[in-house]
C-alpha cells in the first residue's frame, strides 16, 4: 500500500486525497486552515465563483485536458456526497460583435461542442432578462460548482473513505517523503503532494522550486440580486454572472501580486457598471462581497506531477481550479501508482518551469 501526504485542503488537495484513497493509497491530508472555510478564509477555492467553463474563444495549449476534466465532473456527480452542489445548465456567452461571436462558435465546434446563436428573444428566454442583447450564444458544455457546499461534500467524502485529515496543521519543511510542521511534528510517507494554492512558504519552494513561478492573483466576487433566478451562467467579456446553489455572483477582476483580501468597492462598482450597460437596471448589487487569492501560473495552466527531486506538485491552477480539480487528481494518482502518463498530461509537468 502506498502512503501519501497531501499538503493543502482546498479543492485540489481534497480531490487528490479522495482519488488516491480510492486507488488504494493510505492518505494524510494536512491543511493549515480551519476545517470549515468561509468565503472570507484564505482558501482560494472557497472564495471562487465556481465556474466550470472549458470552452474559450480560441485554441489553447491544454484545452483537451480541460474538456477531459469537465467530462469527469459530469461522470462523478451521480451519488457523490456533493452532487447537489453542481449544476450543468450551460452558459450564455455574449460577445461585442458578430465576428467575435462567430469565432467563439467556431472554436466550440472545433472542440466538438455546440454553441447556438441566440436571437434577442431567445436570449430573454434562456436568461430571464428583459434587455435586448445581440451577439449571444448558448453553449451546453459549462456548469457551476458551489464552492462551500463542494468543500463540505468533499470533506465528507474524504472522511467516509478513511482519509486522515489534519486541520490547523501548518507545514513548514518538505522532502519527497516527509512533511514537518511548525510545531515540530513530522509526517512520513512514500510520496508528498503539494497543493498549497498561492500560500507556498520557503520550505515548500526549496523542495519544489517551480512554486516560485506561481504568482498571487487577487480576484473579487460579489453577490447580486436578480428579478428571476438565472439558470445558465452569463459570460460577457468584462464580467460574468454565475448562478450557484443558493446565490448569484458577479466577478471577473484580477490583480497580480496582491495578497490582501480587502474588498475594493470601486472595482466591484466597475463590475456592476459593466453589467448595467448590458442589462440596464436588472442586476442589483448586495453588500456581500469578498476577495480570493488565486495561484496564477505563467501560462495559466497548472503544474501537475513530480519535480526532479520527486516531490509531487498540484499547483498554479490560475482561474480554473474548480474546473481542473478532477483531472488533477487523476494525473497525480497515475504518477503515484506508476501508471502510464499520456502526453497531454505530461505536458503539464512542473519541469516546464523548473527548466526555465
Amino acid at each position: 500500500m502506498k502512503d501519501v501526504i497531501v499538503v493543502g485542503g482546498g479543492a485540489i488537495g481534497l480531490f487528490c486525497a479522495i482519488r488516491l484513497r480510492k486507488g488504494g493509497a493510505r492518505v494524510w491530508l494536512l491543511e493549515s486552515g480551519h476545517e470549515h472555510p468561509t468565503y472570507y478564509t484564505p482558501i482560494a477555492s472557497a472564495a471562487a465563483a465556481g465556474m466550470l467553463a472549458p470552452v474559450g474563444d480560441e485554441p489553447s495549449a491544454h484545452e483537451a485536458v480541460a474538456l477531459e476534466s469537465f467530462e469527469l465532473w459530469q461522470a462523478m456527480q451521480s451519488g457523490a456526497e456533493w452532487a447537489d452542489a453542481v449544476r450543468f445548465d450551460g452558459a450564455v456567452v455574449v460577445r461585442s460583435d458578430a465576428a467575435s461571436a462567430s469565432a467563439f462558435a467556431a472554436n466550440a465546434a472545433r472542440l466538438g461542442k455546440k454553441a447556438q446563436s441566440l436571437s434577442a428573444g431567445e436570449f430573454r428566454k434562456r436568461t430571464g432578462f428583459r434587455s435586448k442583447v445581440e451577439h449571444a450564444l448558448f453553449v451546453e458544455a459549462e456548469g457551476t460548482a458551489d464552492p462551500l457546499r463542494m468543500l463540505t461534500g468533499l470533506a465528507m467524502q474524504a472522511h467516509a473513505l478513511g482519509v486522515l485529515r489534519f486541520y490547523d496543521t501548518d507545514v513548514w519543511e518538505v522532502t519527497a517523503t516527509s512533511a514537518a510542521t511548525h510545531e515540530g511534528k513530522v509526517f512520513e510517507a512514500d510520496m508528498v503532494v503539494l497543493a498549497p494554492g498561492v500560500w507556498a512558504n520557503e520550505g515548500m519552494m526549496k523542495a519544489a522550486p517551480a512554486l516560485k513561478h506561481v504568482r498571487a492573483g487577487k480576484g473579487m466576487v460579489a453577490a447580486v440580486e436578480l428579478e428571476t433566478r438565472l439558470k445558465p451562467n452569463l459570460r460577457a467579456g468584462d464580467f460574468y454572472l454565475a448562478q450557484r446553489r443558493d446565490d448569484t455572483v458577479i466577478g471577473a477582476t484580477l490583480e497580480l501580486d496582491k495578497f490582501d483580501r480587502k474588498v475594493d468597492r470601486t472595482k466591484i462598482a466597475d463590475l456592476h457598471a459593466a453589467a448595467d450597460r448590458l442589462l440596464p437596471e436588472e442586476v442589483k448589487l448586495t453588500e456581500r462581497a469578498w476577495a480570493g487569492i488565486r495561484p496564477m501560473s505563467p501560462d495559466g495552466w497548472p503544474l501537475i506531477g513530480p519535480n526532479s527531486d520527486g516531490v509531487m506538485l498540484a499547483a498554479g491552477h490560475s482561474r480554473d481550479g474548480w474546473l481542473m480539480a478532477p483531472i488533477t487528481a487523476e494525473i497525480i494518482t497515475a504518477y503515484v501508482f506508476g501508471n502510464e502518463i499520456p502526453p497531454a498530461w505530461a505536458a503539464l509537468s512542473p519541469e516546464r518551469f523548473e527548466q526555465s
